[in-house]
C-alpha cells in the first residue's frame, strides 16, 4: 500500500488532530503545487496528493511498466484527434491530484500545459496494479467515483484480469463493476467501436 510522507510543517495547512493520535497535516492542491514549484519535491518524485495527504507511490516493477507501455500502444492506435492520451500525469480533483497510469482526455489546444485536467476532461482512467490492488480499488476507486470519472479500469497483474468500473456515484462507489479475464474483450465507453482484448495486455 502507498505510504503517507512525513508531513511538512506549513502554517497554512489544514490539521486534523485527534487526542492520542498522530497530528496529520493536510494540504490544498495549491500548496502541493507550490512545494513542487519551490523544489521541495522534484517534479518527477514518485508522489501524489490524495485527499489532502502527500502519498508516496509504490515502486514500479518491470511487469507494471511493460503493461503501461502495452496499453499506451494499443489505445494510441485508435484515439481520434479530439482525444489525448496522458501517461502517469496528474488530474485535479479538489484536494487530490492522483497520477493514474494512463488517462484518455478530451483534446486541449496546449495539451494541458496551462492547467491540470479536471474530471470533466477525463474519458477513461487506468491503473495497473499488483501489490497496490487494494489501494487502487478502495482509495483510488472511491476518489474517482466521487469525482464523477465515467470509467475506471484496474489492470490486475496478480490474476491477469481487468476490472471495469462505471456509473460513478456521489457516495464514492461505482454502480457497475465487471471483471474481464483472458479470452474476453472490453469496449470502452468513450468509443464502443473499439474492442480491447484482455489477452493483449498480458503478453509479457
Amino acid at each position: 500500500m502507498a505510504s503517507v510522507i512525513s508531513p511538512l510543517d506549513i502554517p497554512s495547512a489544514r490539521t486534523d488532530q485527534v487526542p492520542g493520535q498522530v497530528v496529520r497535516h493536510r494540504f490544498t492542491a495549491e500548496q502541493y503545487r507550490e512545494m513542487i514549484a519551490r523544489g521541495i519535491f522534484a517534479e518527477d518524485e514518485p508522489i501524489e496528493l490524495i485527499q489532502g495527504e502527500i502519498v508516496r507511490k509504490m515502486p514500479v516493477g518491470n511487469a507494471h511498466a511493460a503493461t503501461v507501455k502495452i496499453l499506451n500502444r494499443i489505445l494510441s492506435k485508435w484515439v481520434p484527434n479530439d482525444l489525448l492520451i496522458s501517461v502517469q500525469d496528474p488530474v485535479a480533483m479538489g484536494d487530490s491530484e492522483p497520477e493514474p497510469d494512463l488517462a484518455i482526455l478530451s483534446f486541449c489546444d496546449d495539451a494541458y500545459g496551462s492547467r491540470r485536467p479536471l474530471p470533466a476532461d477525463v474519458k477513461l482512467l487506468v491503473e495497473v496494479a499488483d501489490s497496490s490492488i487494494i489501494y487502487d480499488r478502495e482509495v483510488k476507486g472511491s476518489l474517482y467515483a466521487a469525482a464523477g470519472i465515467l470509467e475506471y479500469w484496474i489492470v490486475n497483474l496478480n490474476n491477469s484480469t481487468v476490472e471495469v468500473y462505471r456509473d460513478p456515484q456521489a457516495d464514492g462507489r461505482f454502480a457497475t463493476v465487471s471483471t474481464n479475464s483472458i479470452g474476453q474483450t472490453i469496449q470502452p465507453l468513450v468509443d464502443p467501436r473499439l474492442t480491447v482484448a484482455v489477452n493483449d495486455l498480458f503478453k509479457s
